[in-house]
């Protein structure tokens, strides 16, 4: 995921909320950008545009490439930033908040998800596990967190997490993994 600045999302957010048919000008985005922001549009733009995130397909206009949209739609989920204008700030505020609650209940993948049968989940969980294990080790403190590795592997492999989400139960229920909950963290160990 491209981390974005909060500048970086906003110019990518008004470009697509301003876009017609696909495209829009810079000053037409650049317009409706707050006072702060206005001073420095340009190079945001150009910053941008070096990332791939915007292109400019026709003369003085542009548009949010694909790779642009992802790396919007990632950093909104996790945002914390609020709309303070008076230019339909509760709406867009909505938004962010029902963009949150649904990166929680299932984490967005470049990966399409496909179904994984259990003991293939197996293989590659325990292969996942033991990496960061040994990673840990390194650095000298061992403690890995369920949501982390959970997170990983959906990165790396195409599965719902719904299927991730069982297939972890079922190896907790049939003792492979024990899990233990430390400050609202659970933390893991493979038992084999």
């Amino acid at each position: 995921m491209t981390k974005l600045s909060i500048e970086q999302m906003l110019y990518l957010l008004y470009t697509v909320a301003y876009s017609n048919e696909g495209t829009v000008t810079q000053g037409t985005v650049k317009e409706h950008l707050s006072k702060e922001l206005k001073k420095n549009a340009d190079g945001i733009y150009n910053t941008l545009y070096q990332q791939n995130l915007l292109e400019s397909p026709k003369r003085r206009r542009i548009s949010v490439t694909e790779e642009g949209r992802k790396a919007l739609v990632a950093n909104l989920q996790t945002t914390d930033y609020e709309f303070d204008s008076s230019k339909g700030q509760k709406v867009l505020n909505t938004l962010l908040h029902c963009l949150k609650l649904t990166s929680l209940k299932d984490y967005v993948s470049s990966v399409p998800i496909e179904d994984m049968d259990f003991d293939t989940f197996v293989e590659k969980f325990k292969e996942l596990y033991f990496a960061e294990r040994k990673q840990q080790e390194l650095r000298g403190v061992v403690a890995i967190y369920s949501r982390d590795i959970g997170l990983k592997f959906r990165d790396n492999h195409p599965i719902s997490q719904s299927t991730l989400d069982n297939y972890f139960n079922t190896l907790k229920l049939t003792g492979k993994v024990f899990a233990v909950t430390e400050k609202e963290e659970e933390i893991i160990q493979w038992v084999e």
